[in-house]
């Protein structure tokens, strides 16, 4: 399905170790600290139950999930394969100490189910690592496209939206609601152990000079402001999620360059779908054999297509996103 549109996962063995003193986090083998004076230690948040430290870390078996706009993405087994995290090695950031710490101070102080949890953090002048929680199901993008087989059916689909928008109001929530995603996609939504969503890679936006490069896949999902004012707000985010929700109902890949979509975004070619009345048209094969859901589909369709109106100040807030989505049983 929309085979061009997929980036399989990498599952290549590496050593996270430095080069010199320490070895080498990259399996190219070019990630050399070149000030010692500047390395840092790595920094746990309150409460943690880890005892590794970074020698451990770096040291440790690790498996390359893939690479992205900020730089690589490891899973990685540490204190004797007993805890499994997800290091983040921020290749392409350039961010000074002390905006860095604050932005992962802020995000590591978020304790909520639907936020992946950011464990750790480490600075240094060539080299910052963030370390978040691993969901082993993985994230919504390689469940809807991915070809693993898995076929989510609408209740499941419901729990990951309803947990995902509950964890972007926890987000627009905290540090005095200054704090936003700003790349918010079906590929930053992972399902827990219970089939809840949970946003993840949060901070990273913030401690960028710009935003993400937009690549094919995730060009769909770019509120149409963001091209003009290049500046993320709460109301670009739900945007966002939006074309997520939009994306479960249809099991279509939001870029403007899938075949079926008319090179339209998913957003656009929906709009043009519902005003010629073909509503009914736009959902998924999948959850079409399902029945008595038509009413509920069509409910979420209708808060997706609030979320991305085209007028920032019409889409609702997170929190009334929350509310309209746990409505939708008792709405039918």
């Amino acid at each position: 399905m929309m085979a061009w549109c997929l980036r399989k996962k990498r599952y290549v063995k590496a050593k996270l170790t430095w080069k010199s003193k320490k070895k080498d986090l990259s399996p190219s083998g070019n990630w050399q600290p070149e000030d010692d004076s500047d390395e840092g230690k790595i920094v746990f948040f309150g409460g943690s139950s880890y005892t590794f430290d970074l020698d451990d870390l770096l040291a440790a078996s690790a498996e390359i999930l893939g690479r992205g706009a900020f730089g690589s993405t490891y899973k990685v087994a540490v204190d004797d394969d007993t805890a499994t995290v997800v290091v983040k090695r921020l290749e392409r950031v350039v961010v000074g100490r002390r905006e860095f710490e604050q932005t992962m101070e802020i995000v590591g102080s978020i304790k909520h189910e639907n936020v992946a949890e950011l464990k750790a953090y480490y600075y240094s002048k060539n080299d910052k690592l963030a370390v978040y929680s691993y969901y082993s199901k993985g994230n919504l993008f390689e469940v809807l496209h991915g070809e693993k087989g898995v076929s989510l059916d609408w209740e499941s689909r419901l729990r990951i939206a309803i947990g995902a928008a509950r964890g972007m109001a926890i987000i627009h929530g905290a540090d005095e609601r200054k704090l936003v995603h700003g790349n918010i996609k079906s590929s930053t939504i992972f399902i827990d152990s219970q089939g809840n969503g949970c946003i993840c890679d949060l901070g990273l936006t913030a401690i960028t000079r710009s935003l993400p490069q937009t690549s094919v896949c995730s060009s769909g999902y770019r509120a149409p402001e963001i091209t003009e004012r290049r500046k993320c707000t709460e109301f670009s985010d739900v945007y966002s999620f939006g074309v997520v929700l939009l994306e479960l109902l249809t099991g279509k890949c939001p870029s403007p360059r899938s075949g079926d979509l008319e090179n339209m975004d998913l957003a656009s070619w929906i709009r043009s779908v519902v005003s010629k009345e073909w509503t009914g048209e736009v959902f998924d094969i999948e959850l079409m054999k399902q029945i008595g859901i038509e009413e509920e589909m069509v409910e979420m369709l209708q808060i997706g297509l609030a979320c991305v109106a085209l007028n920032p100040q019409d889409r609702p807030r997170a929190a009334e996103v929350v509310k309209m989505l746990q409505d939708i049983h008792s709405n039918t």
